[in-house]
């Protein structure tokens, strides 16, 4: 048997413990067959061989928390984020410009605003939004996606009242002056306006568009966290694209909240188990929420955010969370808990904890995403259990100025504790959330490493870690959650051969450069997807 392919001339960290660096790969039908001197003997006269010039080489990233379909659908909506439209009179601009071109009342969609980053540190008023667009209801969602904006049409084209009534685990924000509705909405507010959905082909489309900004940061295999009936069509027909080459992990949304429908009950019905599917598309589980985010002050805390009387908002009770829970577990379908503050980390805890013992938990893997502020007792009972911390480090970088502002600096010093989690040997896979934060795994890495935001500012060192254990958090610990450790995640044996290069070797600059390193070339099952030709000296 000879090679198909050989890479030569690497710097690969393979993460494989066994052979943690190679220089040479030797791939048949899209595997790894062979490193080094075996894979010399694997050449034979229609092996191609590839020189990648002496580049670091790392397995591919994976996004373990995503929301792959959100991210491709802003491509059909403005792009508000704060690089695009720094201050309001940009978001204006657009808006009016989309305006023009567009038929009256047809609905302006936008997301990616962030007014922690804004010259204005406030978002777009109701008034404001109308005026720049009297005539088309226009609806923007914060970059969290727990916040949104909206002017006076779409107020009326939903049919609401003059002032609207709070929904359960929602918010109308009231101008104290005029007694009416300002514009920002939270939560589960959001999904009282009547907004257009984009059809299974537009997502489709989409998405194909979107596969090659994942490949270019890197990214070979992505959880998809809240798969709804739509967007389980749209990953099955995607899987009939052979340009489509994302490995994909799906997470159904369980029950009926933030203006998705859940499937739990249905998917129960039909028998469906964790990890049906196949190394491409798989089924990974049920997913929950319990609150928001800490940019829109809706994490639940313990305390007040930093200068307001308000803890934050929980989505449902602790009972029915349990029972939802137990019932998932007891049909083998893993789950995975949406929890950012300390009360919602506490929920989830208990939740888990009720449903499984530490031994079958262990076995099931189950999550809790984001555990942004997880205590020393937290810590404990996840260790206990084996109940894997799902971490959004990447926010640090993107939003931890937001974190700075709302939680206050000693509280924000000692968000998503991955020193810690290792010590108490917890798995803490890395993500982005995208696109709630940019989905470059390099600048989640750097959070991990060097824990400063994007303006620079400090939040605390104690919960850094090494370079080496920031790399595993997006690779083999990654895989690990999905239960992929035996075939990607690190570059072994047998495993696909899904890899990236770099243009620097993150274990060799200085840490601050991380955030600067630049994928050159993505490689999936052999096939390169992604190249930056200009990065290869001729």
């Amino acid at each position: 048997m000879f090679a198909d392919i050989i890479f030569n001339n690497a710097v690969a960290y393979t993460m494989d413990e066994n052979h943690p660096l190679a220089t040479k790969m030797a791939v048949k039908n899209g595997k790894i067959v062979g490193f080094d001197k075996e894979a010399d003997l694997l050449q034979g006269p229609e092996t191609k061989l590839v020189d990648l010039q002496n580049k670091t080489v790392l397995p591919g990233f994976i996004e373990s928390h995503t929301h792959p379909l959100d991210y491709a659908t802003n491509l059909l909506q403005l792009d508000l984020r704060p690089k695009v439209t720094p201050n309001i009179d940009s978001i204006l601009d657009a808006i009016r410009e989309k305006a023009n071109t567009i038929p009256k009342g047809e609905w302006i969609l936008g997301m990616g605003w962030d007014d922690s980053k804004m010259t204005e540190k406030r978002p777009p008023t109701i008034e404001e939004l109308s005026e720049a667009a009297p005539d088309h209801p226009v609806f923007l969602k914060r970059t969290c996606m727990h916040n949104a904006v909206a002017n006076r049409m779409a107020f009326e084209a939903s049919g609401l009242p003059e002032i609207p009534q709070d929904p359960e685990g929602g918010h109308f924000y009231i101008d104290a002056k005029t007694g009416k509705p300002n514009g920002l909405i939270q939560e589960h507010a959001m999904h009282e306006f009547s907004i257009p959905e984009f059809t299974v082909e537009q997502l489709e489309d989409a998405m194909l568009q979107a596969q090659e900004q994942f490949f270019k940061w890197g990214i070979t295999t992505i959880h998809d966290m809240a798969v709804t009936k739509n967007d389980m069509i749209v990953h099955q027909k995607l899987q009939h694209h052979k340009a489509y080459q994302l490995k994909t992990r799906m997470w159904l949304w369980a029950i009926d909240s933030m203006g998705w429908m859940g499937s739990q009950e249905e998917v129960l019905k039909l028998g469906i188990k964790s990890q049906f599917g196949n190394d491409h598309l798989k089924i990974q589980g049920l997913k929950y929420m319990l609150d928001g985010t800490v940019g829109g002050r809706t994490a639940a805390l313990y305390d007040p955010y930093e200068n307001e009387d308000t803890k934050g908002i929980l989505y449902m009770q602790q009972d029915h969370l349990n029972d939802l829970v137990s019932e998932a577990i007891q049909h083998d379908l893993r789950v995975s808990i949406h929890g950012i503050g300390e009360r919602a980390i506490d929920m989830a805890l208990e939740a888990i904890t009720n449903a499984t013992s530490p031994e079958e938990n262990r076995k099931m893997r189950n999550r809790i995403e984001h555990c942004a502020l997880a205590t020393d007792e937290h810590l404990r009972k996840l260790a206990e259990y084996g109940i894997i911390a799902a971490s959004s480090i990447g926010f640090i970088y993107s939003i931890g100025d937001s974190y700075l502002a709302y939680l206050g600096e000693e509280r924000a010093s000692k968000v998503f504790r991955h020193a810690s989690l290792k010590e108490h040997g917890i798995l803490a896979p890395g993500h982005s959330d995208l696109p709630v934060c940019d989905g470059n795994p390099l600048l989640g890495i750097y959070s991990a490493v060097v824990r400063k935001t994007i303006s620079g500012q400090q939040l605390g060192t104690d919960e850094a870690i090494s370079v080496d254990d920031a790399i595993k958090a997006y690779t083999i610990d990654a895989a690990y959650t999905g239960f992929d450790e035996n075939i990607i995640g690190s570059l072994s044996h047998g495993k696909y051969a899904d890899f990236i290069v770099l243009d620097q070797d993150p274990y060799k600059v200085d840490s601050e450069s991380i955030k600067d390193i630049k994928v050159i070339q993505t490689v999936v099952e052999g096939e390169t997807v992604f190249i930056n030709d200009h990065a290869y000296p001729k």
